[in-house]
Order: C-alpha cells, then sequence, then structure tokens
C-alpha cells in the first residue's frame, strides 16, 4: 500500500511540473495522463491481502474427559455428526479430539446427533446472532452469542461453555464437552 501512495505522489509531482515547464498542450497532457491513469487503473485493484474466509460461523467444541481431575483431552474415533434437518453429515467417521459445528443464522437455535462408536448424543445450542460488516471486499457475515448448550447424556457427561462470541477469523475454543 506505501508503493501504491508513493506512486500517487510521484504522479502529482511530475504533473505540477510539467504544468509549470511546458506551455498547456492538450495532446501532450494527454500523452502524460493516459499511462497515469492505466498506472492508477491497474494498482487500485489491489488490497492490503486480505482473504476472505468462509464458513466463519462455526460452533468450536473440544472433547474431554469426564473421568479426568483436570481438564484433559479426549480423541473420539468412528464420530459422526450431523445437523437436525440435515441430510448432509458434518462428520461421518473421523477420529478427531474437536468438532466445528456451524449455527444456524435464520434461527435462534442449533440442533445436532452425535454419534459416537454405538451411542448418540442430541446437542442443541441456543444462540443470539447478529450481522456484522467485515469489509468491502467480504462483505457481511454473522457473529454468534452461545446463551446455552444442552444435551442428552448417552456419552456425554456435561458441557461448559468457555467462551460463548463466535466471531470472523476466530478459532477460539467455545465449549468443552465431556465424554465418558
Amino acid at each position: 500500500m506505501y508503493a501504491f501512495a508513493q506512486l500517487i505522489v510521484n504522479i502529482k509531482i511530475k504533473l505540477i511540473f510539467y504544468l509549470r515547464v511546458n506551455k498547456f498542450s492538450g495532446m501532450k497532457l494527454v500523452k502524460f495522463f493516459l499511462p497515469a491513469i492505466f498506472c492508477l487503473l491497474l494498482f487500485s485493484g489491489c488490497d492490503s491481502g486480505e482473504v476472505c474466509l468462509s464458513n466463519q460461523h462455526a460452533l468450536r467444541a473440544d472433547f474431554l474427559s469426564a473421568w479426568s481431575e483436570t481438564d484433559k483431552d479426549s480423541t473420539l474415533s468412528n464420530v459422526s455428526l450431523v445437523g437436525v434437518g440435515r441430510t448432509d453429515s458434518i462428520y461421518r467417521n473421523q477420529t478427531t479430539s474437536d468438532l466445528f459445528m456451524p449455527l444456524d443464522f435464520k434461527s435462534d437455535t442449533s440442533s445436532f446427533v452425535l454419534f459416537g462408536q454405538t451411542r448418540r448424543d442430541t446437542i442443541r445450542v441456543v444462540h443470539k446472532s447478529e450481522l456484522d460488516f467485515i469489509s468491502g471486499e467480504c462483505g457481511y457475515i454473522f457473529a454468534f452469542e452461545i446463551d446455552t448448550v444442552m444435551h442428552t447424556e448417552a456419552f456425554i457427561d456435561s458441557i461448559s461453555i468457555e467462551y460463548p462470541f463466535i466471531k470472523y477469523g476466530e478459532s477460539t475454543e467455545n465449549i468443552k464437552i465431556y465424554i465418558y
């Protein structure tokens, strides 16, 4: 961005010098401005390198052992996660120690069925959503605030909310799922 600003300053200086030294001639001015305008158009499309991230409305959940006295990460094998009312799975028979669960921006509740080995639990997340402006390049995206998390108890012992805010570009642990 600094180089672009420097280019603009140089063009202004050259223009002022050119107009003072030479007589005003329409053709000469067009010959001078044409490359300058071309450079401006060429470089004006550049941005600061911002990358728009997709699927940034996902809650991050980490698995922990309910049997441990301290928070100890747990890894589950053959985990599947399906959004209630959806036909496709988010995770299918994977080994993982965390999950990214996309929240529904059309509703204030998102529900999921978590399959682990031969058991299954339902997780219901009550949340608020708010439309946030990211940038001109990326546009708007939803930010969420987790209010409550409810679950069944087939293999989930408890769930705690660690960081209730789900914001663009963050991958902070939002909830801890303590499993048997």
